[in-house]
């Protein structure tokens, strides 16, 4: 009777304990498998933010260069001026490819180690629009050249001064909360050693 209680203490005991060792081996299994299934998402999300950032503006202004060296009003018939047509095509760009992310699956963890600073290009074109030359004080080639040259740094600085860089910025930024957002949702944790985490931190919490 007693070597029969024993056995079956014994049965009860390993099902019990093959019972705890499934779960535990299924609780491992799935959470690894979720694991893969977040890493991919990350991944992804990481893949959609690995691409050029471009803002494109197009500028136009005339400008008008006076050379008014003989002043008294009867001499005026000397002077010579002429009207410039600008037009420029601006982007800034940020080259995504040159980011550096590590991702840590096992601790979920992203790591932004460096995302590259905007490029700026403007592509002018000048025209001249009208042209008034004065009695004996003509245009020279070398004249038409400066007057061409001023007429780029003209339209180069209007542009710097403009809010294309800002645009680009705020593009980069919206960019990156998505990243941000998809890492809280899945409890992951950020890491960010860039110029931008302070701007982003709140998307943390």
């Amino acid at each position: 009777m007693l070597a029969k209680l024993t056995k079956i203490i014994i049965v009860i005991a390993c099902f019990i304990i093959g019972g705890i060792i499934s779960i535990l081996l299924f609780k491992n299994f799935s959470t690894k498998e979720n694991n893969i299934v977040d890493t991919r998402i990350i991944n992804h999300e990481i893949q959609r933010l690995n691409k050029m950032i471009v803002i494109e503006q197009n500028y136009s202004a005339f400008r008008t260069k006076k050379y008014n060296d003989y002043n008294p009003k009867y001499l005026n018939f000397l002077n010579k001026n002429i009207v410039l047509y600008i037009t420029a095509k601006a982007q800034v760009t940020y080259d995504m490819k040159k980011m550096k992310i590590n991702v840590d699956s096992v601790n979920k963890k992203i790591k932004i180690i460096f995302l590259p600073e905007p490029e700026l290009n403007v592509y002018p074109d000048v025209e001249i629009y009208s042209m008034e030359e004065g009695l004996f004080n003509n245009f020279s080639k070398a004249d038409l050249n400066s007057v061409m040259t001023e007429g780029k740094k003209d339209i180069q600085k209007e542009v710097e001064n403009s809010n294309i860089k800002l645009l680009a910025y705020n593009q980069l930024i919206s960019n990156l909360k998505d990243l941000y957002i998809i890492a809280r949702l899945y409890n992951w944790k950020i890491i960010d050693e860039t110029p931008y985490a302070k701007e982003l931190e709140p998307l943390k919490n």
